[in-house]
């Protein structure tokens, strides 16, 4: 064999142990990805760092589509544990401390309110939140999706669709695949004095939940149990259902340490003694330490705006709030604004 031969018989070999090398450095790194893609979560749960366990439960157990995972890798009573361990911690550091809400500018022309800087309370881990007062309770309207029962639509493109000044995402829905679809309200939906959901009319006598509503005279209730007939009897205009509520009456629900369910955006709406609205958005999951606010921290921050009556509305990926021709917030979802089925709209 001359010189020649042998140099391309050794170069030969000498690509096949590179081209072998470069098979087995990815199939190492594959299975590196798979290796802590399956166990991370169980390493997570049930190694030592407690901390860890009992933010990602906390997390889990506060969205509407996610709660399954925890549920795969501890029971009922054992979540509840998790969750008010975390209530605990949280409460702790949120205890007895006052926001500083700025840079107020008051739009004569919307009548609308828009506050841009509202710093998290000790312990808050948002990002951003956003608040619009709305003077005159009459302007808020509900908007729905131009499908409503099948496919939602994002709450800009119904806030244009209304012609709206602003917009925040509305009530609850049924969202059983977490595909986002966004079609089907949970309950009722009252929208300028019509029933426009259910559309089942054998069911407009049944008591429908978490009933936030608005009457002919701009007086908001939170929290209440009634049928869709009941609400039109009663003089209601704009009605969705949702939960939890954070204020009743002027008096605070969440109570310290409890009903935390981890840090989330948040989407909620108010009322002031004076009658004013209030649409209030927190931003969150935008890295890992900032995920948004507990419950109690969107009671305060409702509390240091002066509600006497706030509900917190489909959160999550859903929260958006829209003013003047734009989503001014940044919502947590990968894909952009999410479909609902349904918002709060202040009319031109």
């Amino acid at each position: 064999m001359d010189k020649k031969q042998e140099k391309r018989k050794t170069g030969k070999k000498s690509k096949k142990k590179k081209k072998s090398f470069f098979k087995t450095f990815i199939f190492f790194i594959i299975f590196e990805i798979i290796f802590t893609g399956l166990t991370i979560l169980p390493y997570g749960f049930y190694g030592p760092f407690k901390n860890f366990r009992n933010n990602v439960v906390s997390i889990l157990m506060g969205t509407g589509t996610k709660q399954y995972i925890a549920k795969l890798f501890f029971s009922d009573a054992e979540i509840s544990q998790i969750l008010k361990e975390q209530s605990k911690v949280t409460a702790t550091n949120v205890k007895n401390v006052k926001t500083k809400v700025i840079n107020v500018d008051v739009d004569k022309k919307t009548g609308v309110t828009l506050i841009t800087d509202i710093k998290p309370v000790s312990g808050g881990n948002y990002t951003n939140a956003y608040a619009l007062i709305i003077s005159d309770p009459k302007r808020v309207k509900v908007g729905v999706t131009s499908n409503l029962g099948y496919v939602g639509q994002t709450t800009h493109d119904m806030a244009r669709k209304y012609n709206a000044v602003a917009a925040i995402n509305g009530g609850m829905f049924q969202d059983t695949t977490g595909n986002g679809t966004g079609g089907v309200p949970s309950n009722v939906v009252i929208s300028n004095g019509k029933i426009v959901y259910p559309t089942d009319s054998t069911k407009l006598d049944d008591e429908m939940n978490d009933v936030v509503s608005i009457d002919k005279d701009g007086n908001m209730k939170v929290g209440t149990k009634e049928s869709p007939n009941e609400l039109i009897a009663r003089g209601v205009t704009e009605a969705v259902s949702s939960d939890p509520y954070l204020i009743k009456d002027g008096k605070n629900y969440i109570e310290e340490g409890t009903n935390m369910v981890g840090a989330q955006p948040r989407t909620i709406i108010g009322q002031r003694a004076d009658k004013s609205i209030i649409f209030l958005v927190i931003d969150g999951r935008h890295g890992f330490m900032k995920m948004g606010a507990t419950l109690q921290e969107a009671q305060q921050l409702m509390k240091e705006l002066q509600a006497v009556n706030a509900v917190c509305m489909d959160g999550g990926g859903s929260s958006t709030i829209y003013y003047n021709g734009e989503v001014i917030n940044k919502p947590s979802s990968a894909t952009g604004e999410r479909a609902v089925p349904d918002i709060f709209y202040v009319a031109p």
